[in-house]
């Protein structure tokens, strides 16, 4: 809580209604944690526009939450394991002083909203996040942090962690040419001038050592902004990869759509060449040859003999003065 400022009482009780918990506009300085805990129905918290600076240490106890709103705020830094809140997937941070956000946020799995406008941001985590003005850049943003804490914790980590041992051994080094340099002064005095120039040029070689491993210190310092710049280089692959799907379903939608084409076309082709030979074979047989029309008559059933006789003799008649009209010549007709 900042110097001077006094600690703001709300009844957290007054303020729940089902699974909303709005304590916007209470000048709070600290957040009630307890109090909002024992409600364990509250998956909405809406805390904006009061005074925090810090959420707190016990806040991302607050597992259930779905919903969190801490807008309008002067928040500067939220906890190292606010990833603890995997439940979450609306987060508006809009108008605070974030420069950075924790690697926990990998863990957020379900985010699908966030919200960062209004933050003074570094370059790197300004360009992984964009500029949240519409609802599809947030949604974009919550994607792109995720994936980018996911991807570069475990190397953040042991960078971190490599980091912290080449510290102890620079400690450690230091610690041994002091005592080196007080037993060479101590030598020097003893055996006089010619030992002052042997621990001279050792002091040399040890400062050279030290000054090689300054860039190395500041490659240190930059942990923080070479795994974002891979991770836009990761997305970038990531969308390629799916790009490369979806032309290739495309391809095979294709590919089956002409399949099936050529199925139908050659089945009509076969059905209109059947046709064809059966008007011929009936020609044949009723014009030709009516003797083998009467054989095959006779193998019919005689509740269906009438019915196929009639309509064969119609489709004769029709036939006969098709065919008559064809041969005549037009003067005649």
């Amino acid at each position: 809580m900042p110097k001077g400022v006094d600690k703001v009482k709300v009844n957290v009780k007054e303020r729940v209604e089902d699974e909303h918990c709005d304590l916007s506009l209470s000048e709070l300085t600290e957040i009630p944690v307890r109090e909002i805990a024992s409600f364990k129905r509250v998956t909405f918290l809406d805390l904006s526009s009061n005074r925090l600076v810090t959420l707190g240490r016990n806040f991302t106890t607050l597992t259930r939450l779905v919903k969190l709103d801490l807008s309008k705020n002067q928040i500067r830094m939220l906890p190292d394991d606010f990833g603890q809140l995997e439940h979450l997937r609306h987060l508006d941070l809009y108008n605070n002083s974030l420069e950075h956000l924790p690697l926990s946020f990998g863990r957020l799995s379900r985010l699908r909203y966030l919200d960062l406008k209004g933050n003074p941001l570094t370059p790197a985590w300004e360009k992984i996040v964009g500029r949240c003005s519409t609802l599809k850049d947030c949604q974009q943003a919550a994607k792109n942090t995720v994936n980018v804490c996911v991807n570069f914790k475990s190397e953040f980590v042991e960078r971190e962690r490599l980091a912290a041992a080449q510290e102890r051994q620079q400690m450690a080094g230091a610690g041994d040419g002091d005592g080196s340099t007080s037993s060479n002064h101590s030598t020097a005095k003893a055996n006089g001038g010619g030992g002052g120039e042997v621990n001279s040029k050792k002091s040399s070689k040890a400062n050279k050592k030290s000054k090689a491993k300054k860039p190395g210190a500041v490659n240190e310092n930059e942990l923080s902004i070479k795994p974002i710049h891979a991770a836009a280089a990761a997305t970038k692959t990531t969308n390629q990869k799916h790009n490369q799907k979806k032309k290739s379903s495309t391809t095979q939608g294709g590919n089956w759509f002409a399949t099936l084409s050529g199925v139908a076309f050659s089945s009509l082709m076969t059905f209109m060449l059947l046709f064809m030979v059966n008007v011929l074979i009936i020609y044949m047989i009723m014009f030709k040859n009516p003797e083998i029309a009467d054989k095959l008559v006779e193998y019919i059933p005689h509740q269906y003999r009438d019915w196929i006789l009639t309509k064969t003799e119609i489709f004769r008649l029709r036939v006969t003065d098709w065919i008559s009209e064809f041969r005549t010549p037009p003067e005649e007709h």
